[in-house]
């Protein structure tokens, strides 16, 4: 199990604002080459209207944190997020987004699958994840609060990995109010 912490993150800006790549799979891997199976990162847009940029064979999930986003894909099929929710699609469809929002995103290709969560925990509210068939690599990011997961107290903007993910792991909330976390769950 891996504890990641701000510092160990690479931020980037973009035209739109900002992105932060929390993790990548394999770890030698590079995202402008393509060459990964899994990407999670969270972006700031700070634009009223974004392009996304085409990622031919990327499946694509994305969840809000904060602000509301409509997204355009392939020009017909209008999807409106609020924080929490989660959106699926193909990252080779032409997709624009209109709202400035933080975001979460999960990036599988290569053969991997998987699929996305975003979750409040309320107080000490427990989540407990069980891997379904194939899956092996756990993600949990909390934007907002703190969680416990397993032994270790994961901190607002701190990435929990668990690469080789074989049992049940339960996320504890610790915060008095409530903690934002995003959940990739994928299969390499």
């Amino acid at each position: 199990m891996i504890l990641k912490k701000a510092e160990d993150f690479v931020t980037s800006k973009w035209s739109g604002g900002s992105t932060t790549e929390l993790y990548i799979y394999p770890p030698q891997a590079v995202y402008r080459e393509g060459n990964f199976k899994c990407r999670i990162s969270s972006a700031t847009v700070e634009v009223e209207k974004s392009d996304f940029t085409s990622l031919p064979g990327v499946k694509r999930y994305l969840s809000i944190f904060f602000g509301e986003l409509k997204m355009v894909h392939g020009g017909e099929k209008e999807v409106i997020l609020k924080p929490y929710e989660v959106d699926c699609f193909d990252g080779g469809d032409s997709t624009v987004s209109y709202g400035k929002v933080v975001d979460f995103n999960l990036m599988l290709k290569n053969g991997a699958d998987g699929e996305m969560q975003a979750k409040k925990l309320k107080g000490e509210e427990a989540l407990i994840l069980e891997p379904k068939e194939g899956e092996n690599l756990l993600a949990v990011y909390v934007k907002t609060g703190c969680v416990q997961i397993e032994e270790k107290i994961v901190e607002a903007g701190e990435l929990f990995i668990c690469e080789e993910w074989e049992d049940k792991v339960k996320v504890l909330g610790k915060d008095t109010e409530e903690s934002g976390i995003g959940i990739c769950r994928v299969r390499i």
